[in-house]
């Protein structure tokens, strides 16, 4: 498609980790809607070289980090560099499995412009991820969304100026959350880009069984979206955070959100496989957050989550 002049003032920043040849693919599609990308490798473990140099041929510029950061170190120092090279108005982050459907980009900048309060459009989120409608927050015809994920969430660069950059205490989960929630507190809102949809995926379905029984609906059988041990650690954790840190100026959207983390806990425990590990990690969750302990979890625990 040719980029239009609009989608021209926005940059993209890709996260990666120990990235596939999906990548290279991925940003290709991206480099149809705008013209800059900056992909950062977050310390990959392995040898990585040639998929990043695709990467680069592909038309991205590639940040390396010397050690696994997590995801808001790496976005950080995706979105200031190409804000060195470039100055976009706009900073679409991107997860390295993500891509965009549609108009994508151009439908994004064509709400945030005509809103009835552009001065005060701090997001423009997806509608959908994989055809899920997301949950919307607030009153009024011009709905925030309930807590959009970073990647493919347009961002303008001057709220970055304003309430700083992803918090790198939190390392990976919440991130965008507690992005969301320091924007929202600075008097900017997260719009939805009516009929846009992005493509992510969200991790392994295992399946919901009960007893050994297989649950269906049906003649639908149901799954479980699974996070790994040491995921459910980060979870736990950093959702306590949030609620220390918000509970008392955003009441409704905390509880909201602690409720539906409530409810994919309970699924997890009752019904998902690992569930030992899962417990642990959740209980040492608690712990840290707790003492305030913050950043990449404990190398101790995280081979004992294994």
């Amino acid at each position: 498609m040719d980029l239009t002049p609009n989608t021209r003032e926005v940059a993209a920043v890709v996260s990666a980790y120990s990235p596939t040849e999906e990548l290279i693919t991925n940003v290709a599609s991206l480099k149809q809607y705008v013209d800059h990308v900056v992909v950062v490798d977050d310390g990959s473990p392995g040898d990585v070289s040639s998929v990043l140099s695709k990467v680069e041929a592909a038309g991205a510029v590639v940040v390396g980090l010397p050690v696994n950061s997590g995801i808001a170190a790496a976005l950080n120092a995706g979105m200031k560099h190409a804000r060195e090279l470039w100055k976009p108005e706009w900073l679409v982050t991107m997860d390295q499995d993500s891509r965009f459907t549609g108009n994508y980009v151009e439908n994004a900048l064509d709400v945030a412009r005509s809103s009835s309060n552009p001065e005060t459009v701090g997001m423009v989120a997806a509608q959908f991820h994989n055809g899920i409608r997301l949950p919307l927050f607030g009153a009024g015809p011009e709905r925030e969304v309930f807590d959009p994920m970073q990647s493919g969430t347009l961002i303008k660069t001057a709220v970055l100026d304003k309430v700083g950059y992803l918090d790198e205490d939190f390392f990976i989960d919440c991130v965008d959350s507690e992005f969301n929630a320091r924007m929202r507190q600075a008097g900017f809102r997260a719009l939805a880009s009516e009929g846009s949809n992005l493509a992510h995926s969200l991790g392994d379905a295992r399946p919901l069984t009960i007893l050994g029984w297989h649950a269906r609906i049906g003649a639908k059988k149901l799954s479980v979206h699974y996070h790994s041990p040491f995921r459910v650690y980060y979870i736990t954790r950093n959702s306590l955070v949030l609620l220390r840190r918000y509970a008392l100026t955003q009441p409704k959207w905390i509880l909201r959100r602690l409720y539906m983390e409530l409810q994919s806990h309970i699924v997890r425990f009752i019904y998902g496989p690992n569930r030992k590990l899962h417990l642990i990690g959740f209980l040492y969750g608690i712990r840290d957050a707790v003492i305030n302990r913050m950043g990449k979890i404990d190398p101790r625990l995280a081979e004992r989550l294994k």
